[in-house]
């Protein structure tokens, strides 16, 4: 769990660097404020797996349906567009999981909408109850069991064509991110995080070993829908430039999310490895980090190290790169 800006916690240990204390409470950057728990910005298409996992569970759709990508979304008003519209395209006939692969919006609003209907009419409430269900299900209406301070989710509660895309009024850490990561890796099981492994008294004394953190099955999805979301996530990883060149399999979704017009979006990224047998579960959010592609490379170097596939020397220069990728537009 990592948080940046960071500090030198050394100088408020035991006795406090009255001056040092005062310039990080001073600080712009917020340093003493832990973005990996504290923080809350939309998931943006990270959510994606939820919507799909909504879908099949739902009987809407199996993962042999194919829904048309047309660009613009017109069965509501104002209309929203697919991410690839901009650039004049759209993803033709599209399956779930190749959904999952491109990140079709149009394939995720169609979902939306077809949980919002009701005798063939559209009813937003509905559709947010729907969705809501199973947002539930993932943990979104409840902090992670983190030991230290972390920032209530806040599920969205209206528009269900765009909740769908990780849109509307979605807010969550990326503690809260990472738990719903682990529980795509292990197929329906939801832990509770934990950063305690054990308590001893003093360097050598008594130890308090930690009973493994709670953990409960999703029974309510589908059981074939684990493989339909893990299949899609692999294919995005395979078509992904960064991620098929690791040494081993990955699954991930990427997201990008926009909170403010004047300044570049958030840069997300969630995936596990490897993808036949999960060890790992990675949650990444780059705040104003322009595009997913950046989260990408950030996971990418965090797996790396974990697998030590590459010189950690090589990895942690302590220097901050200026990514390639700075431009504000959406590809997820």
């Amino acid at each position: 769990m990592v948080t940046y800006p960071g500090y030198d916690n050394n100088r408020l240990a035991n006795s406090v660097d009255a001056g040092y204390y005062n310039r990080l409470l001073n600080d712009a950057s917020l340093p003493l404020y832990n973005n990996a728990t504290q923080q809350r910005t939309a998931p943006g298409s990270t959510f994606k797996p939820v919507t799909v996992a909504a879908g099949l569970s739902e009987h809407l759709i199996d993962s042999n349906t194919e829904i048309e990508d047309l660009g613009r979304f017109e069965l509501i008003t104002p209309s929203p567009r697919c991410w690839i519209y901009a650039v004049g395209g759209t993803h033709g006939a599209i399956n779930v999981m190749e959904a999952i692969r491109d990140s079709c919006n149009y394939f995720f609003y169609t979902l939306g909408y077809q949980m919002s209907l009701q005798d063939d009419v559209y009813q937003e409430n509905k559709g947010i109850d729907t969705l809501r269900k199973y947002t539930e299900m993932f943990g979104f209406n409840e902090n992670t069991g983190i030991e230290i301070a972390e920032s209530a989710p806040q599920m969205a509660d209206g528009f269900p064509v765009t909740a769908a895309i990780g849109q509307s009024n979605h807010n969550y850490t990326t503690t809260q991110l990472a738990r719903y990561t682990a529980a795509l890796a292990d197929k329906g099981k939801l832990h509770s995080l934990s950063l305690i492994d054990r308590i001893q008294e003093g360097g050598s004394g008594e130890i308090e070993q930690i009973d493994g953190p709670e953990e409960r099955s999703l029974e309510g999805i589908l059981p074939s829908a684990w493989d339909t979301i893990g299949e899609g996530m692999r294919m995005m990883a395979e078509n992904n430039r960064v991620l098929r060149e690791l040494p081993f399999s990955v699954a991930g979704k990427t997201g990008t999310a926009q909170q403010n017009r004047t300044r570049p979006n958030h840069a997300l990224f969630i995936g596990y490895a490897p993808y036949e047998q999960p060890q790992i579960a990675v949650a990444t959010r780059i705040a104003y980090g322009y595009s997913s592609s950046n989260a990408v490379e950030v996971t990418s170097d965090i797996l790396k190290y974990y697998f030590g596939v590459e010189d950690s020397d090589k990895l942690l220069t302590g220097q901050a790169e200026i990514p390639e990728n700075r431009g504000n537009s959406f590809t997820d």
